[in-house]
């Protein structure tokens, strides 16, 4: 379960390199000249090729991906634990590949992730299996297929994954994720360590099933999993959650259920703004290290979005340019059905045209053309702008594609990939014959309950 050390160097930075100094949250940025050694400018020009029609997509740089992988095994190499790639914040089967090519475990949330990781190429044994809610079918399909961990949010859960286990004449190994009580800054949306939230169980009640493990004979319930939430800036919370983990391990090895494997989870957080204030992964890693050195444990991690939000940029052209009164709005051909992460969590990005034009920045807010006041980006100082001309949307390699909708009628946009100068449409945009495909007039049999 412990990966190997990937062995080559990766041929790009850690994040979408800039030109200018980056400006503070809100404001515009110069656009990156390059990703995964292909020009920005040239990304939907040559989607274009195959879509005439597209006027946005995704680009993801894998180099990136590969460089911030090999960063966060470097943060903890003394510890040599396993890292779990969280497929909710980005899913694409390329950049699944791509994880399992540096050795990261593939953690899915669904039984979709896990078809996905299975067609990427993973081994069941290379997966993590989470969620709140876990229905008979992911726990047969593990149970069946095999899995690294299934990490359990709450007591039935146990139930239901011992008769699947006992009905594969299986074993799965299984963490209770326990809820540390801890409040995160932030949106409340992205918490999910505190007594509030619907995740996991109080350390009491995991001590107790540590001790009745019996009762579940076909599972191996050596293994503690805790998440404080998402896009947690300052290490506070985590060693907050990490003495409850350790804490929690002691007490159950003085009543007689040591434990084997500790899982840290994930929510390091990326700077969105331009300022700096990324998550300090190498410092966090330092940290831990020391307070755990001579542990018996094995450790684990789930990082998500601070792997791929830095690789990722939204490209979409400017529809229409808007002037009311005092009041400049960018109408962009992406909307909040494509990134809905400034309308459901506030969040911010930076802003760019991929090509400035001449004259005096200001103020302008940037939207979208979906029917919602919500469908807004936020607002930055922009040059002049006309239609035609591409604005990048900076930082969203992460919750962007993975949570895009159908709304309005619209079609979710295309994927593409760059690495080593190569640029790859890694998954078309549907068009609207796509969005009726599925329309179906089958009468269903209705039964006397």
């Amino acid at each position: 379960m412990t990966p190997a050390r990937p062995a080559s160097r990766a041929r790009s930075g850690t994040r979408v390199r800039v030109v200018s100094r980056a400006p503070a949250a809100g404001r515009a940025s110069s656009a990156p000249l390059r990703l995964g050694g292909v020009p920005l400018s040239a990304a939907l020009p040559a989607l274009r090729v195959v879509e005439p029609l597209a006027r946005a997509c995704w680009l993801y740089d894998l180099d990136a991906f590969e460089s911030r992988a090999r960063r966060f095994f470097a943060a903890f190499a003394e510890l040599e634990p396993a890292v779990a790639y969280a497929l909710k914040a980005n899913a694409l089967p390329a950049l699944v590949e791509r994880a399992r090519s540096l050795q990261l475990l593939a953690e899915a949330g669904s039984l979709g992730e896990l078809e996905v990781a299975r067609v990427a190429g993973y081994a069941p044994g290379a997966m993590v299996l989470n969620g709140n809610g876990r229905t008979s079918e992911e726990a047969d399909w593990v149970a069946r297929s095999g899995a690294a961990l299934v990490n359990a949010d709450h007591l039935g859960e146990l139930d239901l994954l011992e008769r699947a286990a006992a009905g594969a004449n299986a074993r799965l190994r299984v963490a209770l994720r326990v809820n540390p009580d801890i409040r995160t800054r932030g949106h409340r949306y992205v918490a999910t360590g505190g007594r509030d939230s619907k995740f996991g169980i109080a350390p009491r009640e995991a001590l107790e099933v540590w001790i009745a493990r019996r009762h579940w004979p076909h599972l191996t319930l050596d293994a503690l999993h805790v998440h404080v939430g998402s896009q947690v800036a300052e290490t506070g919370p985590l060693e907050a959650a990490l003495e409850v983990a350790l804490e929690l391990a002691a007490e159950s090895a003085r009543r007689g259920a040591p434990l084997a494997l500790l899982n840290l989870g994930g929510g390091f957080g990326v700077d969105y703004g331009g300022g700096g204030e990324e998550f300090p992964i190498e410092r966090w890693g330092v940290r831990v290290t020391k307070r755990v050195r001579g542990t018996p444990y094995r450790w684990m991690f789930e990082p998500g979005r601070w792997l791929i939000a830095p690789a990722g940029v939204l490209l979409a052209e400017v529809l229409a340019v808007k002037q009311r009164g005092t009041r400049r709005f960018v109408v962009l051909a992406a909307g909040m059905n494509d990134l809905i992460r400034p309308a459901l969590y506030g969040a911010m990005h930076r802003m760019a045209p991929l090509i400035p034009r001449a004259g005096r920045r200001s103020s302008a807010t940037v939207v979208g053309p979906v029917c919602e006041s919500a469908d807004v980006f936020g607002v930055a100082e922009l040059p002049p702008v006309v239609p035609g001309d591409v604005i990048a949307i900076l930082e969203a390699g992460a919750y962007g594609a993975s949570m895009a909708s159908n709304y309005n009628g619209r079609g979710r946009l295309a994927e593409l990939v760059a690495s080593g100068g190569r640029l790859v449409r890694a998954r078309a945009s549907e068009r609207p014959e796509d969005l009726v495909r599925g329309r179906r007039s089958d009468e269903l049999p209705l039964r006397d309950l």
